[in-house]
């Protein structure tokens, strides 16, 4: 399923400061998710599409065209998302296995989906997985 966001004006949402005592990783992180979030709200599908991890499967599957097809067709947007809180930063203990990550993050989102085939609405709460690679944090 691919999610499809949008801000609320609190919190860690798009027009929201940092909590003070943010490490300067954290705010990487944060900077990265909220990119990410607000490309999903205004449906700019190449932003997103380039927050995806290079070295992701999905992208090793799916090039710019294919993921541009399955997100038009998907019914699934979001109308509100709050970023919650960034946590277990971790360094890749697994480098065989990922050998291009550095690090993992996550990254935990309040979201309000709608579905544009039902016009029905839900909240959910969501943890993203955010990995850095080649110095950039990525969605994973």
């Amino acid at each position: 399923m691919l999610l499809l966001f949008a801000p609320v004006g609190a919190g860690y949402g798009s027009d929201a400061a940092v909590p003070p005592g943010t490490s300067a990783e954290e705010r990487e992180i944060y900077a990265a998710a909220r990119k990410y979030l607000d490309a999903e709200v205004t449906r700019d599908l190449k932003t997103v599409y380039d927050f995806l991890a290079p070295s992701s499967i999905y992208c090793a599957t799916h090039d710019y065209e294919t993921y541009l097809t399955e997100a038009e067709a998907s019914p699934v947007r979001i109308r509100a998302y709050k970023i919650l809180r960034i946590h277990h930063i971790r360094e890749n203990e697994d480098k065989k296995a990922f050998p291009k990550i550095d690090k993992f993050a996550d990254v935990e989102v309040d979201m309000t989906l709608l579905y544009t085939d039902t016009r029905q609405a839900a909240e959910v709460n969501f943890s993203f997985t955010f990995i850095k690679e080649g110095g950039r944090w990525y969605k994973g």
